[in-house]
């Protein structure tokens, strides 16, 4: 049984074995890039996942027809480093699902394009208006935008604090540099509680900003319906504290860099 999405048949040369770019992309109907995938040769016992499982989302392909299984999502967001996921605090940033419409997948191998439609069409069980999923996928995508420029930020804050915690364990540091320490942990620590690392970690710590971006993203998600006014709300309420976040470990990150020669 192949997970859900778009399947797509494509044929790449007898002689394909991977010294020659390959790729699929993902397309709107304008021609904005969603996703895009470089294909490479497929290794001894076919493609395989994390844990060792076949996974057909993965780019290994090999000369003849292929098939290839797109989940019909914008790419997941950047994640922060150490944080865990649960039910109860952060989950995986996994990017939206496309609203119903026209795309386009491209196959690009050396000088050859080839160029289909691809149709994607809503459960015909389903009620939902085309609007109302507009509205769903544009809550969902800002959440999802906010989530990846604050996880990005909180990774080189976590990076540059880790920097300066040696500096100060060693101690040779100055009070500048103790006190630009200081904020950086205040501040990463109000955006995403890394102390949590377990499924009743949450019962425990505070989930902070970053596991109430996961929180909105699963409510609205959950129904491909409209997301209500007060979603929508705590939705921008979220994206905006992001935003907030992200020029605070900014600021920190720019004292530090004043401290630290």
């Amino acid at each position: 049984i192949l997970p859900a999405g778009a399947t797509v048949f494509f044929n790449l040369p007898a002689n394909y074995n991977g010294s020659t770019p390959a790729t699929l992309t993902f397309t709107t109907a304008n021609g904005a890039t969603i996703q895009s995938f470089t294909l490479h040769p497929q290794p001894a016992g076919g493609a395989r996942g994390a844990r060792g499982q076949p996974d057909e989302r993965l780019t290994a392909v090999e000369p003849g027809m292929n098939r290839f299984q797109w989940n019909l999502r914008y790419p997941d967001a950047a994640e922060v480093k150490g944080i865990f996921h649960s039910g109860f605090s952060a989950s995986q940033p996994v990017g939206p699902e496309v609203v119903p419409g026209t795309y386009y997948v491209t196959l690009t191998y050396g000088g050859t394009t080839q160029k289909q439609p691809l149709v994607v069409k809503l459960d015909p069980r389903l009620t939902t208006t085309q609007a109302a999923l507009q509205q769903r996928f544009d809550l969902l995508m800002r959440v999802h935008n906010a989530v990846n420029g604050l996880d990005t930020t909180l990774n080189k804050a976590i990076e540059t604090r880790d920097a300066l915690q040696k500096k100060v364990a060693g101690g040779s540091a100055t009070a500048q540099q103790r006190a630009a320490l200081d904020k950086l942990n205040h501040d990463i620590d109000d955006l995403v509680d890394l102390k949590i690392q377990s499924g009743e970690g949450a019962l425990v710590y505070p989930g902070r900003l970053r596991a109430w971006l996961s929180a909105i993203t699963g409510q609205v998600g959950m129904a491909f319906v409209a997301p209500t006014p007060a979603m929508v709300q705590v939705g921008n309420g979220y994206v905006r504290d992001a935003a907030a976040g992200v020029a605070r470990l900014e600021a920190d990150m720019a004292a530090t860099r004043s401290v630290v020669p």
